[in-house]
């Protein structure tokens, strides 16, 4: 699977988040907030934003295994050519 978000859809918001099943395990996801139009939403309390979602994993070692890719991923952008893609 592939997903592409595109530049102007990018927000600097990042949220933790935590859902409980209803088996009682708790999980946990970082998601990287999108831009939204307010014409979307009917009402000041509605946050149904679209967001990418990274469920996190439950051990200690993959989860730095994550932490290092999102890592390697700001090194990434940093080290992009400068003035490509769209504002």
């Amino acid at each position: 699977m592939r997903i592409n978000v595109y530049s102007q859809e990018l927000t600097d918001e990042v949220k933790l988040i935590e859902k409980q099943a209803d088996t009682g395990v708790v999980y946990s996801a970082v998601q990287l907030m999108l831009h939204s139009s307010d014409r979307l939403h009917n009402h000041p309390g509605d946050d149904d934003r679209s967001a990418v979602t990274f469920w996190l994993p439950k051990s200690a070692h993959r989860r730095e295994a994550l932490a290092l890719a999102f890592e390697n991923m700001a090194k990434q952008v940093r080290n992009a050519r400068d003035e490509t893609g769209l504002d």
